[in-house]
This record gives structure tokens, C-alpha cells and sequence, in this order.
């Protein structure tokens, strides 16, 4: 009797395919019609209409009972919302690896032209993303 062999599936989910709490997590956001890139540039920009408060501060009362306006969208949430904003429009700099003992060991004409080379790859990295930039 022949048998013909299986294909073999890879372990684990597919690349791309969500899990349960991404899932759930699209859900809430499509049910409120939330976007957190929106969201967020409105906390920076300090939306608050945008954001669903009736005025730009309000009245608190300090704990010796004096009366004081505060902002609805305090500075250091704002600023935190930019930080976190900022992830989304540009990539994190790696981090480059250099084994110290090795530039020990080169000869000065070799120190030199890894110096030339790593100079080199850093402006055409800066001119690439110039270009596309544009």
C-alpha cells in the first residue's frame, strides 16, 4: 500500500496574521472610529474640541480651596503624545556594533580607510534618505 506524505505546515501563526488581542483591539478602534496616530497628533497639537472637552481649561480647586484654571490638555501630556507620535513617522537609528579589539589591531593605513569607509556609508545613507524624502 502507498502512502502519500503530508505537507508539512510551519509551527506557529502565519507571518501577518493577527492574534486574539490585535483582533479585539481592531474592533474597539473600529467601533469608536479611533485611530491612534489621530488621536495622538491631537493630545500634541492640543485638540480639545477635537478631543470632545467643552473649553480649552478648566476650573480646579487647590486643597487650601483656592479657585485656578488649568489647561484640559496639560504640556507634558502634550509633549508625551509628540514623542510617541514621532515613532510613527520616523525609524528608530540603530545601533552599530564595533569590536574595539579589533581597531586595536589595525595598522594606522587600515584604521584610515575603515574610518573613509564608515564615513562614506554614513553620507550615503543621509543623501538616500534626502532623495526620498522628496
Amino acid at each position: 500500500m502507498l502512502t502519500v506524505p503530508k505537507k508539512k505546515m510551519p509551527p506557529g501563526r502565519p507571518k501577518g496574521s493577527k492574534n486574539k488581542h490585535n483582533k479585539n483591539v481592531d474592533e474597539i478602534a473600529a467601533r469608536y472610529n479611533l485611530q491612534p496616530f489621530e488621536v495622538l497628533m491631537m493630545v500634541a497639537a492640543g485638540d480639545w474640541k477635537g478631543l470632545g472637552y467643552d473649553a480649552p481649561t478648566r476650573t480646579s480647586f487647590a486643597a487650601s480651596g483656592i479657585e485656578f484654571e488649568e489647561p484640559v490638555i496639560k504640556i507634558s501630556d502634550r509633549i508625551h503624545a509628540a514623542k510617541e507620535a514621532s515613532k510613527y513617522l520616523y525609524s528608530a537609528k540603530q545601533a552599530i556594533s564595533i569590536d574595539v579589539n579589533q581597531i586595536h589591531k589595525m595598522s594606522d593605513q587600515e584604521f584610515e580607510e575603515f574610518k573613509k569607509q564608515t564615513i562614506e556609508a554614513h553620507y550615503a545613507k543621509l543623501e538616500d534618505k534626502s532623495q526620498s524624502d522628496e
